[in-house]
């Protein structure tokens, strides 16, 4: 799921529109690209820091703030990934 919601993120790019200097959003796949990352931190990262943050900075959206909550969540999304994986690496298998 973290892969598919990273390369949606990450495809979202060519969406972003321009207008007074700043890049934002107006599309239902933003919105729906934002709440599906939204979930899958609360599923799994749901006490973190960085998942409150999200949650927070997701309230107050609107198309002045949406491109840096893009990247914000889109680099998130990416280091909760490396840290699964990490987390996948270090774990031992053991057999009673």
């Amino acid at each position: 799921m973290i892969d598919k919601l990273i390369n949606e993120g990450k495809n979202l790019e060519s969406e972003a529109k321009e207008g007074l200097g700043l890049k934002y959003f107006s599309s239902v796949e933003f919105e729906k690209w934002t709440t599906q990352s939204i979930f899958y931190l609360e599923q799994y990262f749901g006490n973190s820091a960085v998942t409150d943050k999200a949650k927070e900075r997701f309230k107050t959206l609107n198309n002045n703030n949406n491109y840096s909550f893009y990247q914000f969540l889109l680099g998130s999304l990416e280091a909760a990934k490396e840290i699964k994986k990490d987390q996948e690496d270090n774990y031992t298998y053991s057999i009673d």
